[in-house]
């Protein structure tokens, strides 16, 4: 189960780099996902993860 949580939050953090990584090139509007992100289970993480093109 750790196994499962470790990379759920390695996604989460992934999600945030890229959204933050965004929001400093000008992409302000990535910011508004950093709450969704904080609080997405890790089936929401998966969709996240599709939206952004990382799955």
């Amino acid at each position: 189960m750790e196994n499962q949580n470790d990379s759920t939050q390695a996604l989460r953090q992934r999600l945030l780099d890229e959204g933050y990584a965004g929001a400093c090139s000008g992409l302000g509007a990535m910011l508004l996902d950093e709450e969704e992100i904080r609080q997405a289970g890790p089936e929401e993480l998966e969709a996240l993860a599709r939206r952004y093109g990382f799955r």
